[in-house]
């Protein structure tokens, strides 16, 4: 089950991301056509990211249904400050399955389209 439309956005996620875990970080943006010239993988190179209509349906659900049933939505910062406890209780690295490809963008891409 994934939350109503609308209920945030990728900027809201890592704005409180940055903010609840005591990040430094500057979040910059780049377009989505930039990216997926550049070779980035949607979900696997950056998670929860899509584009196109193909995957409207991962984050356009209709839970209408689970709502009136009394389905209740966590708020966000809560999540991402109990991962991170999580992560920093365990050594600051997420436990990954050997039998699984690495997931996030390359640090070197990474740079290359933040570069000016």
């Amino acid at each position: 089950v994934v939350s109503p439309p609308g209920f945030m956005t990728m900027s809201e996620l890592l704005e409180i991301c940055v903010r609840v875990t005591g990040s430094d970080a500057s979040l910059r943006w780049v377009d989505g056509e930039t990216l997926l010239a550049a070779g980035v993988r949607p979900w696997t190179d950056l998670p929860i990211w899509l584009v196109g209509s193909d995957h409207d349906y991962m984050h356009g659900g209709d839970v209408s249904k689970a709502v009136a049933a009394g389905l209740r939505f966590r708020p966000p910062a809560e999540t991402v400050a109990d991962t991170w406890a999580w992560l920093q209780d365990i050594g600051g690295h997420a436990p990954m399955r050997p039998d699984r490809p690495q997931v996030g963008l390359d640090p070197a891409l990474e740079a290359k389209l933040l570069s000016p």
